[in-house]
Parts: C-alpha cells; structure tokens; sequence
C-alpha cells in the first residue's frame, strides 16, 4: 500500500526568526506562485521563459539560480529586457503578488512564509547549495495547490527534493525538456524522481502554467460551492476504471481526497473541472491517463528521517528498549507499512544497526518494507539516492551507511541486505506475523473511517506483545480500539497489550473490505494464486534448508531461510564475510568446501557433526554449488542439518559398531589433517605476501584517503564554483551585449549630430570627434591622440586651451561665444568628462552655431533700444504734466463739493451729483494712466518692509465707507493682526484697486475685505455679490483696457485699467494675485503675500481706530487751519471751503508766506494744508517742518500733491503727516483733517523738547525700557519716540533702581530674563519699596507659563518677542491710562470676572491646563476625554471669553483674578 504524505509532515520549514507573518487578504492570495530553479545555462533559459509570459500573467514567478554569493547580482538588470512584467529583487517580509517576478539575492536562501518572501543566510555546510529544495519545502507547507515549480537548464540535483513535497501538495511540477537544456543534470534529475508533471520546451511552459491555474482556480471556486449530485454519479465509474484497468482499489478511500486529485489531473489533461464526462471518456479511452491517475493517488513522497522530533524520541527512548529486551534466539522484526521509495525505512533501519553496534548484542535486524506500488518498491531496492539526502542525512551516517557514486548515494550492502521491500496492500494481503515495530504513518487520514478500522486491526494482529505502533502525526488510535496503550501522544507512538484471540486471523481475512491489490483475470486464479503463494512462504519457513549466496570475494548477497545455528554477528565492524560470520564449529568445513567447490567449479558436499557432551551432537552437511547470474560467477551454500541415527532401544551394540566409529574418527582426522596442511603451506606463503603489501597498503591507504577526502572536498566546491562562473559568464555575456549595443547607439547618435564635438583627455590629447568638428579644425582621424594645440583651428578662438584647462581643474562647464573667419557666431561651451565612477577624465568640447540667433539678438535689441527710448519720452512727459493735468482737475472738484453744499431742489442737485460722478471719472481716469505709465517706464522703486495689514486695512475703511453706504453697499473688514513684507503704498494701491471694481460691479449685497493664512502666506481677499465675471473671460479680465458689458466704452465707468494695474504690481512685488468668480453671484479676488517673521519697523502711516463717520462736522471748532497753496483758485476754494467747515483758515501763496504769517503770530495753526509744488525754493513738507520748529511743536500736517514721483514719496516720510492724491474732494480732506485731530488731548498738547541724543522728548511721560540686549533697546526707543513720549533704557534692573525718581508719569518695559537681577526680582523689589509703576514684562514667544506669572507678580501687561511696533504702542497706552484710572481698572476687572464666569467647570479645568503650557495630547489624557473634545473646548473658551490669543487669554484670567 503507498503512504500518502501530509504537506504539514513532510515539507521543511523555512525559519520565521520569530518574524510576524505577513497578514494578506484572502482575495489577494488565490493565484499561482511557481517557483523557477536554474543553475549552469540557467540565464538563458529564463530569458526564453520570461519571453513567453504575457504582461497580463495572473501568476507570481520566483527565480532561484545559483549565484556567486560574493558578487552583486545581475540578473534583475537582465531578465527585465525580457519580462513583460515587473522584475525585482526579493527582500524580507516583501509580499508575494500577482504580475511580478521576484530573484533571489545572492548568498541568501529564500522562503514563502504567510504569503510573504523570508530571507534567511545561507548556513555554513560542507558541499553544494540547495537554496531551491529550501524554497520548493516552503512554498508546499505554505501554499499547497497554490504552488508550482519549474526546473531549467542546470548541473547537479537542486530541487529533486523540493519537487516531491509540491508533487505531494497537489502542486503541478514542470521540467524542461532535457535535449533543450544547456545543462540536463537538474531538469533529468527531476524526472528520475517521477514526480514530473512535464517535460515541456521553455517556451510551453507559460502556457501550461496558465491553463493549470485557470482550472484549478475553477475547480477551488466549483469546491466552496455546494458538491453536485453529478460529481457523485461519476465518482464510484471512475473508481471502478481504477479497480479493473490497474488493480487498485480506491473505494475506501475519502471523496475530498479523490476529487483533489481528479480535479488536478483534468487541470493537466487540459479539460475544464465542469465537463467530468469528458475526462471520464478520456480514462475509458487512454490508459496512461488512468496509470496517470493512479500515480497521483499512490503519492510516493518521503524523505529520510522525516520529522525529526519524532526520530529523536524513538532513538532516545524506544529502539534502545527494543534492542536491549529482545533475544538473541529470533531475529527483531520491523513492519514499515508503505514504504514508498524506501528512504524512511532505510532510516529505521539504521537507527536500530546503530542501537545494536552500541550495546554490542547479536541482534539481527529483519525489516519488511511494503507499499502497493510496484515502481516506488523497484526504486527501494535498488537503493540510488540523489546527493540532495544531504539535507537530511547527516555526515556520519552518509559515511557509514552511503557509497558515494558521482552525484548519488547509494546503500551500502549491509543495510540494505536487513531491508525485505515488497509489494503488499495492507487491506487485502496476508499480514507480516511476529512484528516488534510497525511504521505506518500519513496513510489513514485519506481512509475512510470503516478502513482506518480495519487497518488498526490489521496491525493489532501483526504485533507480538509489547511490540510498538507509529503512526503519522494526523492519525490516532481510537479510543474504542482495544489492544493498545499510548507511549508518546504528541509523537503518535502506542503499545500493543493482551494476547491474541486464536481466530483473529480468520475474522480478519475473512472481512473483505478490499479486492485484492494486484490484475487478475477471473476471481478463482487469483484465490488460488494467493494461496499458493502463502503456501509456498509457509513451506519456505519451516522447511527449506538455510542457504547464502555468495560472490567470488565470498560477500554475502543474500540469505534464505533460518542460518542461526551455523551464523553469527561477526565481533566488531560490521562484515558481510561469510567465513567470518560462520559459527565455530562449521568454518573448517565450510572454507574446506567453498575452496573445493571454486577450484572444481562443480558442487561439493562436505559433512560434519557439531559436538555435544550430552549426545551425539548435530550432523549436517554443507553443500556449495557454483552458478552464474548476469555474467557474474557465484555461489549458493546450503546448510542442510541431517537426522541423528537412532539406537534401537534396549539393543547391545554390536561388535563393529566400535570399529566403524573409530574409522570415521579417522577419515575425519585425515580429512582435517590435510585440510590443515594444506592451509598452513596457504597461510605462510599468503602471510608473507600480505605482510609486504599490507604495510605498503597502510601506508597508500591511509594517503589515498585523506587525498580522496580532499579531492572530494574539491570537487563540490569546484562544481559549486563552475556553476557560478557559468551563470556569472552568462551575465557578463548579456552586459556585453548590452554594451556594444549601447556603444552602436551613441555612435550613431554623434555622427547624426550636426553640433561639433571633441573629446579630450586629460593631457587635451583627442579621444575622439563628430563629423562636424571637421568645419571648426583642420581634423581627420588620424589626428586621434594629438594635442589640440597642434590643430589649426578655422575660429579666432585663443582662450580654448586656457578654457580647457580650468575646466579640468575647477570641474565646472565654461560657455563662451566665439566668432569664426567668416563671420558666423558660435556657442562654445566645454563640459568635464565625466566616468561613471564621477571622476574627471577630459573635456568634451561642443561648437553649436548660433549666427542667426545672434542675428535676431541684434535685431531685437536695436528695436527695444529704440522703444525704450520712446517709453521715456513718454514717461518725462506725463510724469512733467502730472501736475498741470491735476491742478485744474484739483478746481473743479472743490467747485463740485461747495455747489453740492449751497444748491438746493432736487433738480439742482441732481445735476450737481452728475457732475460729481463726471469729476469722478476724470480723476479716476487720468490716476490709471499715469499709474500705468510709471509701471510700464520701470519708474518704480520697491522698498518692501514689514508692516502691520491693519493699518492698511483701516485706511482702505475710512476712504470707502462713505462711497459704499451711498451706494447702499455693505462694505465690511476683517482685522488682523498679522505683520507682512511688502512696499506698504504699492500694495495699499492693489488692495485699493480691487476694492474699487468690487464697489463699482455690486449694485446691492456686500462687500467684504480680510485675510486669512494658506501655506505660510497671507492672501488678502476682496468679495463681492456683483454681477460676477463668465468662465471664458476670466483670463482677460487682468488685460489692459478690458470692460466687461462696456462695449460703447462708456467714460463713467473708466479705462479699465484698474485689474491691469493690480496684475503688474503684482508682478513687481511678487505676489501672485487670483480671482475666482461665478457669473450672477459674484467675485473673490486674491492677493498673496509674505509673512514677515521679525518685528517690523516702526511705521509713520496714520493710524485709524473705530470707525469714521461721515459726517461734515469738524470735531473741533477751535482747531486753526493753515492753508499753503501756490494756485490761486485752489487757495480760495479751500478757504471758503473750510470756513464754511466752522474752521478759522489763513492762506499763503508760498513757503515764505506761511513762515510770515505763524511768525507774526497771525495765526497759531492746529493743522497745515499745504500743497506739496510750491514756488520759491520750499515745498509743501519744508514749509511744515519750519512751522513745527517756529511753534516748538508737532502740529499735523496733510500735502496735498499730483507729483506721482518715488522722490516726493520720500520726502513726505514725516511723523504725524497725511498724503493725500489730487484730484481730493472736501469729504476725503475733512475725514483726513479730523483723524489728525482727534489724537488723545494729552498728548496733543505735550510740549517736545531736544534731548541730548537729538531725539524729542516729553516733559512729563517717561517710558523706561530695561533689555541685556542693545539691539532690542535701540529698536524700542525708535518705536516710542515717534510717539510724545521720553525713552530711558538701561541694560540692568540695578541701573534702573539707581536712578529712578518717582514723580513723573511713567511706564517700565522690562526683560523677565536678565543678567544678575531680573524682572521678577525688580517686581519684588519695587513693591517692598512701594513703587507704583506700571510694569509691562517682555516674554518670549508662546510662552504662557511665564506670562501669567509676571502679571501675578504684579506686571500689568506682557508682550512677546519679537516685538510688533503696533502691539507695543497699544501695550503702553493701557499701561498709561491704567496707572491714571483705577476706575477703569476696576471696570476691566469685573468685565474679565464676568467673561470667566460664562464658563462651564470643565472648560475652566482645560483653560487653566492650556494657561500652564499643557499640549492638548497631554490635556486629553490627564482629563480622559479624547483630543478632539479638548480642542472643541479650547475653541469655546476662547469664543466665551473673546480673547483672540492665548496671551490675551491669559491676561484675561490674571486681570479677573
């Protein structure tokens, strides 16, 4: 019977390291992985295999050939010009998928483990590799039907292990085709082992593969399914085929077995898994499909010393036993139950020869090893085994139980001579009787349970008391079979207890639970011959004479019947001498005969009695008959013992009776006498032979062996080496190839090029040149490895070779135009010659003709040259007439603004409206073509500094307020606080521009203007609920002189220059500006700018805070206006303009004028409007700065100008002065003149003194800044003193402490950290002292901790490093008014109570987490709420409170407090 083979038993497992398995879902897992094992010839077999795999391939391919584990591989590089899919090295842990090729790395085994690669390092061993049996092992215990291998070209064995356990998974095994391989030691290899599939041709293996796969795959989905009544129906036909065309009855055997194997044959028979009447015709009409068939049923997969914990446990503690308690009398019998091709037998066999060479008993060993299969049992007893046993037998015993002949191993005579195979069914045939060990494992799981039973019983029988069943690791005694007790249940391993019932036997023979195993034509023959050859064993036992059969050297081949009383265990090593394995008593008579028989080559008969004290002894008599089989002369000796002649009883012995015994005496005296002669004269001359030779044989032995064992060593490693040079010669073959291919392509690509080029060496000598370097230099090719200097060049080029030799030196390309004889330009450029390695090893020298790009060059700049010339006249011309096109504009708007006052009826005012909007235009107008005349003549200077985008803001708000309530627009502005780097009048230009179309388009909704941060940048955005733009003309809407729905180009609405403005300003400072809009819903347009990340300086532009009212009422009535203009219309228009304002106005013509007027003390002004283009040498701001020097004071100043010049800019950078555009209308000149005037009345009437520094100062408000840093104090002191106030700054508390006099209004900012004393220490200090001053604390950056403790130190604010300028004003004009009003102190204290109140207790406990420096993450886990429920709170504690910051926050909780 053949043992079936578990995949969990058999395959070798590939180690995991302890690494967690790859977790893969199972739709991703259900294809085909084949594993492809290559050695000498392999590459090209792969590539030929990797041609035929479609791009569209639903299979996984791993690549196992032979590398040299020194060297880095090739093969991914090679084999992708072959695939059609991906090719990549394996790496550990990478999952295995569909489409993809993976290749093993050099010097690691490879292995698939939970649907992953594992790499594992190749273990130090003597001989050759096996990385492909290791991978074959994993790839059956891992992936079972899912598995496939295919071996190519190659040497040596590789893989006829691994072959087995896929054959045995239900795996498909393909070999090429052994007349097509480079190499046909692995593809032949493979198919002795009879567990090929195929032998195919490379290029039809793919194909086989992928109709493999496609029926399998139908046949696993055809499984999971519900099993059709239909499978049912042909099942026990295609069992019967079996049982009648090859005798083997497979109807105890379990469905699912069947039909896995039946589904896997159709697979290879090419037939679809639902057409079952197909393949059932096929078996009906082909019997090698049905031989087929039952091949893959009678799995014959084994291996030597299968399940090593198993044959640990039976060395260590059931052969000793065994050996040691059985008698010496009878021989100890072992029973291996399918046996298939021998290797577990032979391993049982040498366990129990070593256990008996141990303990030195003459135990003789009887193995019967059975199977049904009749080629797995020839197999076993020719015993040849391929070298890859190497992996699982060891060293020591490959020695002593192994001949080694060429790459295979064979048994040696003594151990097969204790192995019996034969061919036997377990279920049908006679049982072996009088067994101690039976060995039946992995057969009953594919046994029906009835069988299972049976075959239990079977074994029940065969054992002797105490005799030891093993069974396979799935396979268990039942718990209702009687007869046996558990030995070791995880190793499957139970005893056999009680005796045996005298009709066992017959109950069990007559149980037919099976046909017999072996081809019968009618049932009658096969009964008798089943008898007959039980009769003829039984006559063999008990009557047939013990025989030997020996060969010339007297060795014996084999033995029959019962030799115990004439043989013996020879003493020491283990002999097959016959002489020496002959008892005492015989070996006289024995070698007398075998001496007799071969000299007279006929039968001789010798006989003799065993003596004996008690009786007469045995008589027997030897009989040796030479014969001859296949050629070789042997020799058959028979023990035949004779009967002993019986006394008649009571009789007296007769007078010869004594005479006759004596003569036999003597006869057998002589007869030994000349025997012993005769071997005396043998033994000396033999003895002085064998003593010359012997010594010279010790000595040639002992050298033959050690050189045999070296050679041996050799000649594994060499054959190892040779394939690795084979395959490393056939990469080397393929880079080659690639290489000339690659050196054909460049060739072709340099003499196709039209541009001249030359290689140099190091030394400028020529490597090489195109064609086209023949129209620079005299040059053909024989000039190769001359200097260039030697050349005469056809270009006036004398800096080449100084050129060529920077480049060598510094590395870097050199360009240079160069001017050849006749005219033509070209580009030179020289570039290192660079290696592979990165190293430089000449120039490459490049001449491309550029004549007519310099030709165009020319053209092109003469042109702009010219243009350039015109956009200059053009800009001095406009830029001259700004002025005059504004003056009389400048009238007609004053005129405008004191008619729409004194008009009355509607009608009137109507047309006063009308002109206003006309006026309007015309402003608006003549402002774009002038802005885009100074963009268009590069007259723009950008100065980009850091500025607060509020203070842009709020001036955009107060200038558009009104326009947008009178147009009954909902114009609204978001505040921010952040700081961005730009040039603050250009962008405030942009901004002013969007904001004008925005106003303009939206005839009802809103108007909203803010910021918000994206991507490290802020992008102030302009919306509106306008008409919108359409999709398609969105990109023009930036072109100049573009309207949208203004075909008639009507003048109201402007040049449409606006957005052409904003996109080359844009460009200018470099921010991008966007729009996106949707037509009848309105527009967003975008302007982004950069974030300036240092405290910016301190800015001189009017602040504005709250909102403006439009009102025409001055807030002052007492504020005395000076008005400087050299026009006279202009002059008296603002007179009667602001008179009728309710302010008292006195005019001057020039510079001179004003100066008269404030010194004659005719007026003492509390503002000056002055025109910036004054006649007699002063301007607009001049006259304003010597009316501030006369009156000892910084009174406001508004110019009014049209000059549109970077210079005017400049000089009207003064402190507390307005700019403002002419054309200006009255309501912007009063909005302008009222926020000058509406400063805090202290510090408008504070007197400015000159400090010995040359700064102002105030009399009576101090500010005292204490920083260890010179930078940060200067910095402060710049900021304030724009302000009225005095600046003191120190570097030390201890300074400040030394000199500070309290009196004075007065505010401290000081550093918490500071060298010796710091700024909680001068808290301390100044409050034991009792100085009440208010303190503001400088902090770093985010630090909140440290904040809320200096203002419970007593700080009564804190600002942030790095300083803002506004942040800072702002922090010391509270600091001022809260030292001046405790009232609004305590009003500020009960507004903080109240905020802090309207919070829930936990939004109190995450607030004062947060104040303490706490993260979120942390905050979420010490209160047990997930960091999401944090933020939300963080977000309402903020919204509660109103604080927009944490520092404000943290004030908030100390001011409260």
């Amino acid at each position: 019977m053949t043992e079936s083979r578990s995949p969990k038993s058999k395959s070798a497992r590939a180690p995991s390291n302890g690494r967690e398995k790859v977790a893969i879902a199972p739709d991703e897992t259900n294809f085909l992985v084949v594993g492809i094992g290559a050695s000498a010839g392999g590459l090209d077999a792969c590539n030929k295999l990797l041609d035929a795999i479609p791009a569209k391939s639903g299979m996984a391919f791993i690549i196992v050939q032979h590398l040299d584990p020194t060297h880095e591989s090739m093969m991914v590089d090679l084999l992708s010009r072959h695939a059609a899919i991906s090719v990549q090295q394996a790496t550990d842990g990478m999952p295995l998928e569909r489409g993809n090729i993976y290749v093993i790395p050099p010097g690691a085994d490879i292995s698939v483990e939970g649907h992953a690669l594992r790499l594992s390092q190749t273990p130090d061993r003597h001989g050759a590799r096996l990385p492909f049996d290791f991978l074959l092992r994993s790839m059956a215990e891992t992936l079972g039907l899912r598995a496939a291998c295919v071996i190519l070209s190659g040497t040596g064995a590789d893989g006829s292990l691994g072959l087995k356990a896929i054959r045995e998974s239900g795996g498909l095994v393909i070999a090429q085709k052994p007349e097509e391989a480079s190499h046909d030691g692995m593809p032949r290899s493979a198919i002795a082992t009879g567990a090929v599939d195929l032998v195919l041709p490379v290029s039809e293996i793919p194909d086989a593969l992928d109709q493999f796969e496609r029926r399998m795959t139908f046949a696993r989905k055809k499984k999971n399914l519900t099993p059709s009544t239909q499978d049912s129906e042909w099942l026990p036909e295609i069992i019967a085929l079996l049982r009648t065309r090859t005798g083997h009855d497979f109807t105890l055997y379990k469905s699912g077995t069947l039909q896995r194997r039946i589904d896997r044959r159709m697979a290879l028979a090419m037939i679809d898994g639902d057409d079952m009447a197909c393949y059932l015709e096929k078996l009906r009409n082909d019997q090698d499909e049905i031989e087929l068939l039952a091949k893959d049923l009678l799995i014959n997969v084994t291996s030597f010393f299968r399940g090593p914990d198993v044959f640990a446990y039976l060395e260590k503690n059931i052969v000793p036993d065994l050996v040691a308690g059985h008698d010496v009398e009878r021989p100890l019998r072992l029973w291996i139950a399918g046996c298939s091709t021998g290797e577990e037998s032979y391993s049982l066999a040498m366990l129990f020869q070593e256990q008996i060479s141990a303990i030195k008993r003459n135990v003789r060993l009887q193995v019967f090893a059975s199977d049904l299969d009749a080629d797995a049992v020839a197999r076993a007893r020719e015993g040849l085994y391929p070298e890859t046993i190497e992996a699982d037998v060891s060293p020591e015993r490959l020695k002593r139980f192994f001949d080694k002949e060429g790459r295979q191993y064979r048994v040696k005579p003594e151990l097969r001579a204790a192995v019996v195979f034969t061919e036997h069914d377990v279920l049908s045939d006679p049982p072996f009787s009088g067994i101690d060990f039976v060995s039946c494992r992995n057969l009953l799981i594919y046994l029906r349970p009835e069988a299972q039973a049976k075959v239990i019983s079977i074994f029940r029988f065969a054992l002797r008391a105490d005799g030891v069943l093993l069974l396979g690791g799935a396979e268990l005694v039942g718990a209702g079979e009687a007869g046996f007790e558990i030995v070791s249940k995880p190793q499957r391993l139970y005893r056999r207890v009680g005796h045996h019932r005298p009709s066992e036997f017959a109950e069990l023979m007559a149980e037919n639970v099976r046909a017999p195993s072996r081809i019968v034509r009618t049932p009658a023959r096969a009964q008798a011959s089943a008898f007959a050859e039980f009769c003829e064993r039984l006559v063999m036992e008990n009557y047939a004479p013990a025989a030997v059969l020996i060969n010339r050297k007297q060795e014996c081949l084999f033995t029959l019947g019962s030799t115990d009383p004439f043989m013996q265990l020879a003493p020491g090593l283990a002999t097959r001498d016959l002489i020496a394995s002959s008892r005492e008593f015989v070996r006289a008579k024995l070698r007398s005969a075998l001496q007799k028989a071969w000299q007279a080559d006929a039968k001789v008969v010798v006989k003799g009695r065993r003596a004996s004290r008690d009786k007469d002894g045995m008589a027997y008599r030897i009989e040796a008959s030479p014969t001859v089989f296949d050629g070789e002369k042997l020799m058959l000796v028979c023990f035949v013992e004779e009967p002993a002649q019986e006394e008649r009883r009571g009789a007296a012995p007769t007078p010869g009776g004594g005479a006759t015994q004596v003569a036999e005496l003597e006869r057998e005296l002589d007869e030994t006498r000349t025997e012993l002669e005769s071997a005396i004269r043998s033994l000396e001359v033999a003895e002085q032979e064998h003593q010359a030779i012997n010594e010279e044989a010790l000595s040639v032995n002992e050298e033959y062996q050690s050189t045999n064992e070296e050679l041996e060593t050799s000649k594994e490693e060499l054959q190892s080496l040779n394939e690795e040079l084979t395959a490393l010669n056939s990469q080397l073959q393929e880079a080659l190839e690639l290489q000339r291919t690659a050196s054909d392509d460049l060739q072709n690509v340099l003499y196709s090029s039209d541009v001249a080029t030359i290689f140099l060496d190091t030394d400028l000598r020529i490597r090489l040149f195109t064609p086209a370097a023949k129209g620079m230099f005299h040059i053909i090719t024989s000039d190769i490895g001359r200097s260039l200097s030697d050349l005469n060049p056809l270009a006036a080029d004398p800096s080449l070779l100084s050129d060529a030799s920077q480049v060598l030196q510094s590395h870097e390309p050199l360009g240079r135009d160069i001017n050849v004889r006749d005219g033509a330009w070209y580009s030179r450029r020289i570039m290192p010659y660079r290696t592979q390695g990165g190293d430089v090893e000449g120039v490459v020298i490049t001449f491309i003709d550029i004549t007519e790009r310099r030709r165009i060059a020319d053209a092109l700049a003469a042109a702009n040259e010219k243009a350039q010339r015109a956009t200059e006249a053009k800009s001095r011309f406009l830029a001259a007439a700004s002025h005059d096109l504004r003056q009389p504009l400048q009238t007609l708007v004053f005129l405008h603004g004191l008619l729409a006052k004194s008009v009355e009826g509607k009608r009137k005012q109507d047309l006063v409206v009308r002109m206003g909007d006309t006026v309007d235009a015309m402003s608006g107008m003549l402002n774009a073509l002038l802005d885009l005349n100074q963009i268009e003549a590069n007259a723009l200077q950008v100065e980009t500094r850091g500025f607060s985008i509020n203070n842009l803001l709020v001036r955009l708000r107060d200038q558009f307020t009104y326009q947008a309530q009178s147009q009954g627009i909902d114009l609204r502005f978001v505040e921010s606080s952040l700081v961005v780097e730009s040039d603050p009048r250009l962008l405030e230009q942009m901004v002013r521009n969007l904001l004008s179309n925005a106003i303009k388009y939206t005839t009802q909704g809103k108007v909203l203007v803010g910021c918000r941060r994206k991507q490290g940048r802020l992008r102030i955005e302009v919306w509106d609920t306008g008409a919108g733009i359409p999709e398609d003309q969105l990109p023009a809407v930036f072109e100049e002189y573009h309207q949208l729905d203004n075909v008639e180009r009507e003048r109201s609405r402007g040049f449409g220059l606006g957005l052409s403005i904003v996109q080359r300003l844009g460009d200018l400072l470099g921010h991008q500006v966007d729009v996106r809009s949707q037509a009848g819903k309105g527009s967003v347009f975008s302007i982004g700018v950069g974030i300036a990340h240092n405290a910016p300086p301190f800015s001189h532009e009017i602040e504005t805070r709250g909102p403006v009212t439009p009102s025409i009422k001055p807030a002052h009535q007492a504020e005395a206006v000076l008005v400087v203009e050299d026009n006279h219309e202009v002059r008296e228009l603002l007179q009667i303009a602001l008179t009728e304002e309710g302010y008292p106005v006195a005019a001057a013509e020039d510079g001179a004028g004003a100066m008269e007027l404030v010194s004659s003390g005719k007026i003492k002004p509390d503002i000056i409007v002055a025109d910036f283009s004054l006649p007699n040498g002063m301007n607009g701001a001049e006259v304003a700065e010597s009316v501030r020097e006369i009156l000892h004071s910084d009174v406001p100043v508004i110019i009014l100008t049209g000059d549109i010049s970077i210079e005017i800019f400049r000089s009207l950078a003064l402190p507390n002065c307005a700019r403002l555009n002419k054309p200006v209308n009255l309501n912007e000149l009063t909005q302008a003149m009222r926020q000058l005037l509406t400063r805090p009345p202290k510090a408008a009437e504070k007197t400015l003194e000159p400090s010995a520094a040359g700064h102002a100062v105030a009399k009576e408000t101090t500010i005292f800044v204490i920083d260890d840093d010179s930078h940060i104090r200067d910095e402060v002191a710049d900021a304030l003193g724009g302000h009225i106030w005095g600046v003191k700054t120190y570097s030390t508390c201890e300074a400040f402490l030394a000199e500070y006099h309290p009196g004075s209004q007065s505010c401290l900012l000081v550093d918490c950290r500071l060298p010796g004393m710091d700024g909680f220490q001068l808290l301390r200090v100044m409050r034991d002292r009792k100085l009440h001053l208010p303190v503001i604390m400088i902090t770093g950056y985010g630090d909140v901790p440290t904040a809320v403790r200096a203002m419970k130190a007593g700080a009564i604010d804190f600002i942030e490093k790095p300083i803002a300028v506004e942040g800072l004003v702002a922090a010391v004009e509270r600091a001022l008014e809260a030292s001046q009003d405790i009232n609004a102190a305590d009003a500020r204290q009960e507004n903080a109570e109240k905020r802090i109140a309207s919070l829930t207790p936990r939004q109190r406990q995450v607030m004062d987490l947060v104040l303490a420096g706490q993260p979120s993450k942390n905050i979420a886990a010490d209160l047990g709420i997930s960091q999401r429920t944090v933020e939300n709170h963080r977000a309402a504690v903020m919204k509660s409170t109103g604080a927009r910051s944490l520092p404000e926050l943290a004030r908030l909780v100390v001011t409260a407090a």
